[in-house]
């Protein structure tokens, strides 16, 4: 064919290809989400039908034969409808079905029958002074690109029927190959004979003309898309985001009431026996004489009262909490913990085992916030030995670099090597409908807002299985979570 090709305008051509295809396979993302998915499908139909149409006028101002170009008007018109029905159709079969390869098949088959359609249509709009011959081989080779790039960039957007921006980009481009790989190879397919010249009939236009209206008003209308794409893009993110957050909220919240519940039901165990011995005490010091037998009934009861009064205050202690950090010892924290779960690890023959200096510095910490970590560690300790018992071992010791170490071991099945690699995940969680998933993660979050570590080791090996948690905590806080 006579004349050359201007390289800048092909990459121009395939620029408004690759804004069609981008802009048209965001309009697919919407339709998994919004209230009418008909209207999103029928803008991605109408965007890429629309970009293959510039991209053909664009792709023709680039080709420079020696005689200038007018375009008959109806085939002109024509070349659009096929362009944005084809599309249409494409679109709707594969976003009815994402994941099934006979839509995905089928509606590549469309849009690359489309996209060669609208081409050898929009050709037909030019008459030249002699009759056009057309390479058949080239002619099929354009129909082959069309098709089968198609499919690359619809088999892209197929990945579990979700989106991704890196996947866009690469579907768009792959479109583009389509369009602009049929386009040009079908202009190489077109054989003019020597002496051949573009006919100027009534009502037509010149390429030039055409090309300013059809690709200006095409790219204001992909860039009014775009706008409206993300606009609404951050309305939905910032929507997920609040809603993601209120839900941690709640499920932080559901924990916190149900460490109550659990330290609540401690409580009543506890109370309960002592309340039972002193009304029992009483009554055989009420039914006899005041001798010595009696005088220890009468002692015995005041020891049972204060310790009731010894558990009700360290209960306090979980709920009248200081938020503000304050110079706090750990050895008063975990005997304070223990004295809570005192009857449960009696009940399940727990020993515990106590081992730490009582001069062993304190720590600037938030103590009911380490005070709930404790807790957490030793009631998961007790429910990993309530069916055989065993050992709860605790220690506490000053830190190298500074600072305590706590270790809270104990001699239960231990965590299995798959468990262990999730045990500190938020939600996850191997006491099945009853545990939530956050005890462990909010420990985690809370020694790390005071600047120390946490980490675990455990077996499941029988005659030595068992789990030891690690907590290191530095002499100071590194800030005040509260201002962060």
């Amino acid at each position: 064919m006579p004349g050359t090709f201007d390289l800048w305008t092909v990459l121009f051509s395939f620029t408004i290809a690759s804004l069609a295809g981008f802009v048209a396979f965001e309009s697919m993302e919407h339709t998994r989400y919004s209230p009418q998915p008909a209207v999103w499908t029928m803008v991605s139909g109408l965007t890429l039908g629309l970009g293959i149409w510039s991209m053909h006028f664009v792709g023709m101002l680039a080709w420079q034969p020696p005689f200038p170009l007018y375009y008959s008007i109806t085939p002109t018109v024509l070349s659009v409808l096929v362009a944005i029905l084809s599309s249409w159709l494409a679109m709707y079969l594969t976003v009815s079905n994402l994941s099934n390869s006979r839509n995905i098949v089928l509606g590549s088959f469309v849009v690359g029958a489309g996209i060669c359609s609208m081409h050898y249509i929009g050709m037909d709009a030019l008459k030249f002074s002699e009759p056009v011959a057309w390479s058949v081989p080239g002619v099929a080779l354009s129909f082959v690109i069309a098709i089968f790039a198609s499919l690359g960039a619809m088999a892209m957007l197929r990945h579990s029927g979700s989106f991704s921006v890196r996947r866009q980009v690469a579907a768009s481009l792959v479109i583009a190959v389509a369009i602009c790989g049929m386009h040009y190879t079908g202009m190489l397919a077109m054989m003019l004979p020597a002496g051949a010249v573009s006919v100027q009939q009534s009502h037509e236009f010149s390429g030039a003309s055409l090309a300013r209206v059809g690709v200006g008003n095409a790219l204001v209308f992909m860039a009014c898309l775009l706008v409206v794409f993300y606009r609404d893009k951050v309305r939905l993110l910032e929507s997920t985001t609040q809603a993601q957050q209120q839900a941690v909220a709640a499920a932080r919240t559901a924990e916190r009431m149900g460490a109550a519940g659990r330290i609540a039901a401690s409580i009543a165990h506890e109370i309960n026996n002592p309340l039972e011995a002193v009304t029992n005490l009483l009554y055989l010091a009420e039914n006899g004489t005041i001798g010595s037998e009696e005088r220890k009934y009468l002692q015995t009861a005041q020891d049972e009262l204060r310790r009731i009064a010894e558990i009700t205050t360290h209960t306090l202690k979980f709920y009248r909490q200081p938020y503000a950090p304050a110079q706090t010892s750990l050895v008063e924290l975990m005997e304070s913990t223990l004295a809570v779960f005192q009857n449960r690890l009696e009940k399940c023959r727990i020993v515990v085992v106590r081992e730490w200096d009582p001069a062993t510095p304190s720590v600037y910490c938030r103590a009911g916030e380490i005070r709930q970590v404790l807790a957490n560690f030793v009631g998961n300790a007790i429910d990993s030995m309530h069916a055989h018992g065993g050992t709860l071992t605790l220690k506490i010791s000053p830190a190298p670099s500074g600072g305590c170490e706590m270790l809270v071991s104990d001699t239960g099945g231990g965590i299995s090597a798959d468990d262990q690699r999730r045990i500190l995940e938020p939600f996850f969680t191997t006491k099945g409908a009853g545990g939530t998933g956050l005890g462990l993660s909010i420990c985690a979050e809370i020694i790390q807002r005071h600047g120390g570590t946490l980490d675990f080791e455990s077996s499941t090996t029988p005659g030595r299985s068992g789990t030891t948690f690690r907590i290191l905590l530095p002499a100071q806080m590194p800030s005040d979570p509260a201002k962060a």
